[in-house]
């Protein structure tokens, strides 16, 4: 029974692992379950035994994604010292939601490809599991601002959005062999925290710029043209 049960896990997660390829791809539109079928080398019955429907596959494959980075960060939270500051807790979640999503990149691409095309159902119960995992970054950076390690003036919002859509796309462009996640995570939380404690004021636009140059006035002859 359990030789039989370990089989069945290892072709469902063959599936998976398959669909989150196509999902990927072509999207939840451009997907059918025989393109899944041929992906995992397997029989298209052999994937209904698992999966009953393409929204079913497409469910699955959402939950896993949003679950790994859950699950990921809350770890590494748990594993930190109770003397561990606001800063800490924040380069712990970087670190630990940038290994989650290369670890399934495929599920993170299919989600950022596939999430505006499934149904409103399917969405809305991935949507609600994304907002839990949102109170959790917005808890530690709350955290961080009441021990007074952000600016008063941080919109803490705005930076929970810019901190998860900028971890979200090091998946597009991280490659391994390359530079190591902590290195990213350690350069990402630097540029984030530093910025979020004001140790460096931004330069405004004005600053920065020089004056327009006054226009040159055109000379009589040409006037006269």
């Amino acid at each position: 029974m359990t030789k039989k049960l370990a089989k069945s896990a290892i072709s469902q997660k063959r599936i998976l692992d398959a669909a989150a390829r196509i999902f990927r791809d072509y999207g939840y539109a451009g997907t059918t379950m025989r393109a899944i079928a041929d992906e995992a080398d397997l029989k298209p019955g052999s994937i209904y035994y698992h999966y009953k429907s393409k929204d079913d596959l497409i469910s699955a494959v959402l939950d896993i994604g949003i679950r790994a980075v859950t699950d990921s960060v809350g770890k590494a939270l748990r594993a930190l010292p109770d003397t561990a500051t606001g800063r800490d807790r924040i380069e712990a979640a970087i670190r630990a939601h940038l290994s989650a999503i290369i670890e399934v990149g495929d599920y993170t691409l299919a989600t950022r490809r596939a999430l505006g095309q499934v149904p409103e159902a399917i969405r809305a119960r991935n949507t609600r599991m994304r907002d839990t995992y949102g109170s959790i970054w917005q808890e530690i950076l709350s955290d961080a601002h009441q021990r007074g390690e952000f600016r008063t003036t941080a919109n803490l919002k705005l930076a929970r959005l810019f901190i998860l859509g900028a971890l979200n796309w090091t998946v597009e462009w991280f490659k391994p062999g390359g530079r190591s996640i902590d290195d990213v995570a350690r350069e990402f939380a630097a540029i984030v925290l530093d910025g979020l404690s004001g140790r460096v004021e931004p330069v405004g636009l004005a600053e920065e710029l020089p004056p327009p140059a006054k226009p040159k006035r055109a000379s009589a002859r040409v006037r006269a043209a």
